[in-house]
């Protein structure tokens, strides 16, 4: 969707009308700063400076922080020092986007350095007093008071003597402190009230605006819009981590950006399930997919964060931590990938994925087939459980049967066995609560499946990719 004056056709705008309560909802300053700062070449470094707060402010949210159940239970008694670290770091990085912001024509040339030289002379290069950082009259106002507090906070983590496993309300209390300081600084507290901005967020995809056109209901063609907008902009989070994978850079501060991820795959989930899951104007297919994305998203965003990234703060061997954040990294993109395909076939199956995403190779586009078929079968297993009347062990072999003829094939050999139990376990079931024990059983077995079918997808790439690079 180009901004193009001369098409008023609503019905041609879709992101466009998706972006538009966002952009409404701004001050008409912010919009205008914004722009500003596009045209002078810092909106990737703004964009940064908005992700890398987010992150922190997730990070701050033990929802959001990759911990086991038994350390929830024991907060007081676990040590945070590690993450605490990470804070310091994650803070650091959002010192130089806000350095770069507020003085384009140094972007890109920010070393820590050359920051602390210039707080000496804050005055004379940035050029505000205190009264006028106070009032907050413009943007770079609130950047420059940003970039006072952030030093601040920096300089007293770093003054820190933190006691040994007893620092969880310290971490407590940075967290506040941490969203006291982001939301005095007016205008950036803007900036991360609005979901999506046109300078970041508008998708320019002709194969994929012809598909949306397809949708008949406005109200339904605006939602798929802004799910769509979701699940890019995760993919613009992702590029961040991926950058850094490429650069060799430090990989433990982006815990908070897997912390960001993290709390917006759940939204994205909840805005699924009241939106698109709640409506008589989505048809099966639609609704099916959208229910697939809602779980799948919110799963393995869980997934990384208690399995993949459970560690990492307190590793110290820069390959297991290089390899858990790559991990992490293929497994949520390539779960957006899938999603945004997902989404787009489930009302125009003859869309090409390379249209969006050219890399995408043939196995991967089969594992995501085989992903939907395993999800349908869950979704149809569930849909027995749900029913109240009596299960019919025939009925559910016979589907059995039907997946193993269509999908087996492309499954691994050491996953059948999971198959052959449960249609053995059903052949001799003799009550109906045997049968729905054992359904329910395969359910949370399908469940895993289809997290291992998507690992192992990214990790088959990721070897592939290895060894033509080679």
């Amino acid at each position: 969707m180009r901004l193009q004056a001369a098409k008023p056709l609503r019905i041609q705008n879709s992101f466009l009308d998706a972006l538009h309560s966002e952009i409404l909802a701004g001050n008409k300053n912010l919009a205008c700063w914004i722009r500003q700062v596009q045209t002078q070449g810092a909106i990737d470094s703004l964009f940064g400076l908005e992700t890398w707060l987010k992150g922190l402010r997730s990070f701050f949210n033990l929802e959001h922080l990759p911990l086991r159940e038994t350390e929830m239970n024991g907060l007081p008694a676990r040590s945070f020092t590690p993450e605490i670290t990470v804070v310091r770091q994650a803070v650091q990085i959002c010192e130089g986007f806000a350095f770069n912001v507020i003085r384009p024509s140094l972007s890109g040339k920010f070393e820590l350095e050359d920051f602390i030289k210039t707080q000496a002379a804050r005055d004379r290069i940035l050029d505000y007093s205190l009264g006028r950082l106070a009032e907050q009259l413009t943007p770079t106002d609130s950047v420059s008071q940003l970039l006072e507090f952030l030093n601040d906070f920096r300089v007293t983590v770093d003054s820190l003597k933190l006691p040994t496993g007893h620092d969880f309300q310290i971490f407590l209390t940075l967290g506040r402190s941490f969203s006291r300081g982001v939301n005095n600084c007016r205008y950036i507290d803007m900036l991360m009230s609005q979901t999506f901005k046109l300078q970041y967020d508008l998708v320019d995809n002709n194969a994929l605006t012809t598909s949306l056109r397809r949708v008949p209901h406005e109200s339904v063609r605006r939602n798929l819009a802004t799910v769509l907008l979701y699940l890019f902009r995760l993919l613009k989070y992702l590029r961040l981590v991926l950058a850094d994978l490429n650069l060799d850079k430090p990989l433990k501060p982006h815990l908070v950006t897997f912390s960001l991820i993290h709390e917006e795959m759940g939204n994205l989930s909840n805005f699924l399930r009241a939106r698109l899951l709640r409506t008589g104007e989505v048809g099966n297919a639609l609704q099916n997919a959208a229910e697939l994305i809602a779980y799948s998203v919110k799963m393995e965003s869980r997934r990384v964060q208690t399995r993949e990234l459970i560690t990492v703060s307190r590793e110290t061997d820069p390959n297991a931590v290089y390899s858990r954040i790559e991990n992490s990294h293929g497994i949520l993109s390539s779960c957006c990938q899938s999603c945004i395909l997902t989404l787009i076939h489930s009302f125009d199956k003859n869309f090409n994925p390379t249209a969006l995403f050219p890399a995408r190779t043939a196995q991967m586009i089969a594992a995501e087939k085989l992903r939907k078929d395993l999800w349908e079968l869950r979704r149809w297993l569930m849909g027995l459980l749900g029913n109240k009347e009596e299960l019919d062990a025939n009925r559910i072999a016979e589907r059995i049967s039907t997946f193993k003829e269509a999908s087996m094939g492309s499954l691994m050999y050491r996953d059948w066995a999971e198959f052959e139990s449960f249609t053995d376990a059903l052949s001799v079931s003799i009550s109906l609560t045997d049968i729905r024990t054992h359904v329910r059983k395969f359910v949370s077995a399908l469940e895993n499946l289809i997290h291992e079918v998507s690992k192992r997808s990214v990790l088959r790439e990721d070897r592939d990719n290895s060894i033509l690079e080679s």
